[in-house]
């Protein structure tokens, strides 16, 4: 089944290889990119992690990197001698790693073939190999193995589409599950779906959700001082929301006219077409790239990488994005911890854990549509003090359910200080 495996997914990366280009090129990566993608990365690691022993952190984007910081800052203190690699798959995700987290190097995640990443294993030898959430690569898995490495799962999770994704391949991935050492899920559902896709319900633990555990961003954005309030922040909207967005705030403008809005996409590529749309519209707006000092429109769109964190504690109300479209939500917990009210749409497949806790602290509303979207808003924008003690609770709920970092920590040192477990 194994090697069925590697000859769809060969037959796959070759007919799709022109748009892979494209994407790596769009993306910024370039030449770097395209030969950490083949698993040529000698020239880009340091001695310390080529010479056997780092620990490999893989997290998927930008979100797993931001909620992956306390875990891996953890894990550098308990291990100080560990030289630690970080790999990612997408390139904002890269970026972020490269900016955020405290790893001795960082590179894009190979292609999931047995020969590239045989030879990237074998370059490093690493002495664990650490996949964040839903990273389930049979290839890196198997070969990891192969070799010696154990692989563990933090924080993982399996939603609801990924469990029917993964039915499907069934046998092309049962054996590759089989062979984790030990997987930490966020949630009883996600040990239940792991054990029927093959993992071995003794390997199983529930540790909870260490994005709970994320520390806040208190970076000062000058221009916030001076733009005035209120502010609405639409916070990782995906396609097919800005439209939505752009109805809600034009009618919360008819009764709060000085109301300031800042949209922030999940992708930044997307900007210009966003920036499109809004020109259709006849809006005023402003890039948010183009702020130098004062902001003088009303609305900004946000086209920088990594602010977004430190936007949240300037709003006076946030609404998450990828949860009116059915994308599966974000991370709804980074505004939470800066004490702000959180609305959502229904599509928080990715996030539901999150969802439920917050919503049952009484610190965020899930919405309907963009109807009720309007409502809830125009609601907390016309009663402050419902919307600062749903902020506070948001918060508290937050704190509340931390502990996950340190549950996984005390897990992974059963097979980092004793290798042979």
């Amino acid at each position: 089944m194994y090697f069925l495996y590697n000859s769809i997914l060969f037959i796959f990366l070759l007919i799709l290889s022109p748009l892979i280009l494209f994407k790596v090129i769009r993306g910024g990566g370039g030449t770097r990119e395209l030969s950490q993608r083949l698993g040529m990365v000698s020239a880009d690691l340091p001695e310390a992690v080529k010479g056997g022993g780092a620990v490999w952190f893989h997290a998927a984007s930008v979100g797993e990197v931001l909620a992956s910081a306390a875990l891996i800052e953890k894990i550098r203190h308990r291990w100080p001698e560990k030289s630690l690699l970080v790999s990612t798959f997408t390139a904002t995700g890269n970026k972020a790693a490269i900016r955020k987290l405290n790893a001795d190097a960082v590179i894009f995640l190979p292609f999931d073939l047995a020969p590239i990443v045989k030879r990237l294993l074998l370059k490093i030898r690493p002495s664990l190999l650490i996949l964040m959430e839903t990273e389930l690569w049979p290839g890196l898995i198997t070969e990891a193995s192969s070799i010696g490495t154990p692989v563990v799962v933090v924080n993982g999770r399996i939603s609801d589409s990924s469990f029917g994704k993964y039915k499907m391949l069934g046998p092309l991935i049962k054996g590759a599950l089989s062979r984790l050492r030990l997987v930490l899920t966020q949630s009883s559902i996600d040990s239940e779906r792991l054990a029927a896709l093959g993992v071995d319900s003794a390997r199983l633990h529930e540790t909870g959700n260490v994005k709970f555990d994320m520390s806040v961003d208190n970076s000062e954005i000058s221009f916030f001082k001076e733009w005035g309030h209120p502010l609405f922040i639409a916070g990782s909207t995906r396609d097919g929301e800005e439209p939505y967005i752009f109805e809600v705030y034009l009618k919360l403008r008819e009764i709060h006219p000085g109301l300031r809005l800042l949209l922030a996409p999940r992708h930044i590529e997307r900007a210009g077409e966003i920036a499109r749309m809004m020109d259709e519209r006849g809006l005023d707006y402003t890039l948010r790239s183009k702020v130098k000092g004062k902001a003088k429109s009303q609305l900004i769109l946000l086209d920088t990488l990594g602010e977004l964190s430190s936007c949240y504690k300037y709003a006076d109300l946030v609404f998450i994005g990828g949860s009116l479209v059915p994308m599966g939500g974000q991370n709804m917990l980074e505004p939470a911890l800066q004490g702000k009210p959180v609305l959502f749409g229904p599509y928080i497949e990715n996030f539901r854990e999150a969802a439920a806790v917050l919503t049952k602290g009484g610190g965020a509303v899930m919405v309907k549509d963009a109807e009720d979207l309007l409502k809830w808003s125009g609601r907390l924008l016309a009663d402050d003090k419902l919307r600062h003690q749903m902020g506070a609770k948001a918060r508290e709920t937050v704190l509340l359910n931390r502990g996950a970092t340190a549950k996984t920590v005390d897990m992974l040192a059963g097979i980092i200080d004793i290798p042979n477990s």
